[in-house]
């Protein structure tokens, strides 16, 4: 089995080590092992299209995906139900969960004469519960139709499920949202050119379905708008969204994320840039020491960091959004109020950063991670010691 520092410090060898494999391979479950391996390294190879390719062949041969995991006989089991796509279509759990969860992944395609199968496949891996960890997209709308049917067939505890992924679409944010005290939801339209109808400038343009900031730019006049247009593609879709100078004092701009898990707010990261267009892996932060200790203070008490506005305004999401298990990106005026950036099922958290530089951060994530399992356990009705005794 590659390691992930193999994959990530030589991904090109990687992918002809497991090309190998595959042609090596007897058998169908065999062969998936190598493609869903395949898919992973492609995209970290930069080849989405080979990499769709290796996961549309692993499902054909087996929908369940085998997870390698350390858990011992007696763990909860969480089945994940995930879409096809690239890493940003689904939320990696497997990330987050220690060996304390055995967790298999079953692929969901969408059609309708495999719901059926995927019902019963989900069901003779016997698991606790099932986890729906689709990203909202428009484009998946069908898939997730059919993850929401799949899990409540198996009449076992869901997370995600009830239909409410797709109520946190953009473009619906601020209708949802209405109401929450202290919370801007900046104006957000669907459109296609030529945009008669779009928020004041300066605003923000990204086609729908994209991530991770994927042409998202911002723009000052119509001119801009139209240039945009004639470059990125004048047939697509765009996400057009009124720009909110969310900068503070110092002329810094901070994106937090945050992570709920059963209605509470769990601090995630904070990334500080001199940039608006502000990222965790564009904000640098290894280069910054005192953005690191400003986010270890907002990690290790992000009620004492925040004023009380926020963290009203964090409990009232909570409870608008609804959903189990979801991931917030926002930021934060001068008076408090929050600003939504993104509501999002598909948010990556992860225990990777180095510890020697955020010493602060791997018992912030073990707070999330065992939220995650006592809400598994609480809601599927297993016993409590399968935390272990030092989860208290």
């Amino acid at each position: 089995m590659l390691d992930f520092t193999t994959i990530a410090e030589n991904p090109l060898l990687a992918r002809l080590i497991l090309e190998r494999r595959l042609q090596e391979a007897e058998g169908s479950a065999a062969q998936a092992v190598q493609h869903y391996m395949l898919w992973e390294v492609c995209q970290v190879c930069g080849d989405e299209v080979a990499a769709l390719c290796h996961l549309e062949a692993a499902m054909t041969l087996d929908p369940v995906q085998w997870h390698a995991g350390t858990a011992e006989a007696g763990a909860r089991r969480l089945v994940v139900l995930n879409a096809p796509g690239s890493f940003q279509a689904n939320a990696p759990v497997a990330m987050l969960l220690d060996e304390n969860t055995e967790i298999e992944t079953v692929w969901v395609s969408g059609r309708a004469e495999d719901r059926e199968k995927l019902i019963a496949t989900v069901r003779d891996l016997k698991p606790d519960a099932v986890l729906i960890a689709i990203a909202e997209d428009d484009r998946q709308a069908a898939v997730i139709r059919q993850a929401e049917e799949i899990a409540t067939a198996c009449g076992i505890a869901v997370f995600n499920g009830g239909g409410w992924i797709s109520r946190v679409a953009r473009s619906m944010t601020a209708e949802l949202l209405a109401g929450v005290p202290h919370v801007l939801v900046p104006e957000c339209t669907v459109g296609r050119a030529p945009f008669e109808d779009v928020p004041p400038f300066p605003l923000l343009i990204r086609p729908v379905s994209s991530h991770a900031g994927n042409g998202l730019q911002r723009l000052n006049d119509r001119a801009a708008l139209e240039a945009y247009v004639r470059e990125v593609g004048e047939d697509g879709t765009y996400y057009v969204t009124r720009f909110v100078n969310y900068a503070g004092e110092d002329g810094l701009y901070r994106k937090y994320r945050v992570v709920f898990v059963d209605g509470v707010a769990y601090p995630v990261h904070l990334a500080i840039h001199n940039d608006w267009a502000v990222w965790y892996y564009n904000a640098k932060m290894e280069e910054h020491p005192e953005r690191r200790m400003e986010e270890a203070q907002f990690m290790q008490n992000m009620a004492g960091y925040f004023p009380s506005s926020v963290m009203s305004a964090l409990d009232g999401i909570a409870k608008a959004v609804g959903l189990d298990y979801f991931g917030l990106d926002f930021g934060v005026l001068a008076d408090g109020t929050l600003v939504v950036f993104e509501i999002e099922t598909g948010m990556i958290v992860h225990d990777r950063d180095p510890a020697d530089i955020y010493p602060y951060k791997s018992a912030c994530i073990t707070k999330i991670r065992k939220a995650f399992e006592a809400m598994v356990d609480q809601k599927s009705g297993m016993p409590a010691c399968r935390n272990g005794p030092d989860q208290n």
